[in-house]
């Protein structure tokens, strides 16, 4: 195998520790160098699944130089530096949720490639998580692109694409280990074409793009208002390593993981929303109703369930996020994938 292809990985989340010791065990590039992000960055813009210490220990018994960078837009003087003394050749992102800028993409001898996609294939669903909205919006199936980047947002030529489903137990956590096996796929049949400058790369199908907006901690407020299915995809579209979803009983925050279904006959219509209507003590779980049939939780923080009576109510949301207020003013409402109520 040839080395003359110089090979970085850009990344500091949990998908980018299961990335390089993917290709590692793959064999198949050799990888030149890693780039993370220090603890205080990460700390600093509320990077979900960090795994910084994990990545740099992972590359120091593999003998890979692993590089922290200062900044996580990578605008950082010293991160300029950097990569203008390392000169790379092809840059893998995974696990890095920032554009990379120009001034860094103009360093590389190739060019940098990550994944992004959405249920319905690009252009549509560019922006902010869409892999978390595909579960939100109750979608069976995923099109992820290995795409090279450009200073715009996902907007680049395509190196391959694979679909994978999003099944009724799929949470956030195997949707990225589904992306991160079908990036490895794609780089497996890539990169040998890429060093020796025979990849082929086809621009994003025509049409008007559409764009995610940001998803913030806060939108994981259950609103028990909802159909059961609405909220069990909402919990599963920010299970852990994501913040959670969650409600309060009498003040306290109840962080809610995981949860099913359970029954929509066996309580009264009249029960009101969010009230918990039964508690197992013995399997550590509790029922909670919904607008149409109830909702089985079974894992929790922030209670015990021996602390927990029936006829107790959960609050949540009272309101929908307002999501049309983080569309940039350059992208149009024609643009907007997540569309206010009102305005459907």
């Amino acid at each position: 195998m040839s080395s003359a292809l110089k090979l970085a990985i850009l990344g500091s989340k949990g998908t980018t520790l299961d990335l390089i010791a993917g290709l590692a065990h793959a064999k198949a590039w050799p990888i030149s160098a890693v780039v993370t992000l220090n603890a205080e960055s990460a700390a600093r813009n509320n990077v979900a699944f960090f795994r910084g210490a994990e990545i740099a220990a992972c590359c120091g018994a593999a003998g890979i130089p692993c590089h922290e960078a200062r900044s996580y837009t990578l605008t950082d003087p010293a991160d300029s530096a950097y990569f203008g003394q390392q000169r790379f050749d092809l840059l893998c992102v995974l696990g890095w949720e920032r554009l990379v800028p120009a001034t860094i993409l103009a360093t590389l001898g190739k060019f940098a490639c990550g994944m992004h996609g959405s249920a319905f294939g690009l252009p549509r669903g560019r922006g902010r998580s869409p892999m978390n909205w595909s579960i939100i919006t109750g979608h069976n199936r995923f099109i992820t692109y290995l795409f090279r980047y450009t200073p715009g947002m996902d907007d680049g030529d395509i190196l391959g694409s694979r679909v994978f489903e999003i099944n009724a137990h799929d949470t956030i956590e195997t949707l990225h280990q589904k992306n991160r096996i079908a990036m490895l796929q794609v780089l497996g049949e890539c990169l040998s074409k890429i060093a020796a400058g025979e990849v082929v790369v086809m621009p994003q199908p025509p049409g008007e793009p559409s764009y995610y907006p940001k998803r913030i901690a806060q939108d994981g407020l259950i609103d028990w208002r909802d159909s059961t299915r609405t909220i069990h995809r909402l919990i599963r579209a920010v299970a852990p390593p994501y913040p959670g979803a969650f409600a309060y009983l009498d003040g306290r925050r109840i962080g809610v993981q995981a949860a099913q279904p359970f029954d929509a006959a066996l309580f009264a219509s009249s029960v009101a929303p969010g009230t918990i209507v039964d508690v197992s003590v013995a399997g550590g779980s509790f029922v909670v109703k919904t607008a149409d049939g109830s909702l089985l939780v079974t894992q929790f923080d922030g209670v015990a369930a021996a602390e927990l009576r029936p006829g107790s109510r959960l609050t949540g949301a009272t309101a929908r996020p307002d999501f049309a207020a983080r569309y940039g003013k350059d992208i149009p409402r024609s643009q907007w994938e997540i569309v206010p109520p009102n305005d459907e």
